[in-house]
């Protein structure tokens, strides 16, 4: 067994995991709210974070796939923060747990909704700041958009008015999507 492959086996766990959560908040969020005037905000922080994942998922192989030698602070600091956080965030993730009004469903979000975009921030600054260690280097528009994100996921925090929430949802969307495309462009 190679060393990316013992790596994996806890990441693809834990980022399993997450997804599971997601998954379920994703459904909770069609059930409870039955497609009323808000359904779509949880349905899609649900699907765009499952991407994220996914993301990360397919970038591990590209990181780590090659490496021979990591060690135990290099695994805890790089691969094991990121995965810890995109779980952390499918569980911090606010979806209504109960079928009520869209009003009631934008109060709890809002009243929960601190941890969440506490930890998306942080882990938007770690994959700011981790591939530095990796060596693994980045373009400056990459650079520009985690920094965007970063910004994006942190603004949640101080906002009052869940239209406000709806526009951050959006500009996440936006910015993550982004630079997708920039990497997809990038790698052709």
């Amino acid at each position: 067994m190679s060393l990316f492959e013992y790596l994996a086996t806890i990441v693809a766990i834990v980022l399993g995991l997450a997804a599971a959560n997601l998954l379920n908040k994703f459904s909770d969020a069609i059930l409870n709210t039955q497609w009323k005037s808000i359904g779509w905000f949880f349905c899609l922080w649900c699907l765009i974070l499952l991407i994220c994942l996914l993301g990360y998922f397919w970038a591990f192989w590209r990181l780590y796939s090659g490496i021979e030698i990591l060690s135990i602070w290099e695994f805890i600091y790089n691969p094991f923060v990121s995965v810890v956080s995109l779980f952390l965030i499918s569980v911090f993730l606010p979806v209504p747990d109960k079928q009520t009004d869209a009003t009631v469903m934008s109060e709890q979000f809002l009243a929960r909704c601190k941890p969440f975009y506490v930890t998306l921030a942080l882990l938007w600054l770690h994959f700011g700041v981790a591939p530095i260690f990796v060596g693994f280097e980045q373009s400056p528009l990459e650079v520009v958009f985690a920094w965007l994100m970063i910004m994006v996921s942190a603004s949640g925090l101080f906002l009052k008015s869940f239209a406000a929430h709806k526009f951050v949802l959006v500009a996440f969307t936006s910015c993550f999507l982004g630079q997708e495309v920039i990497q997809l462009a990038i790698s052709s």
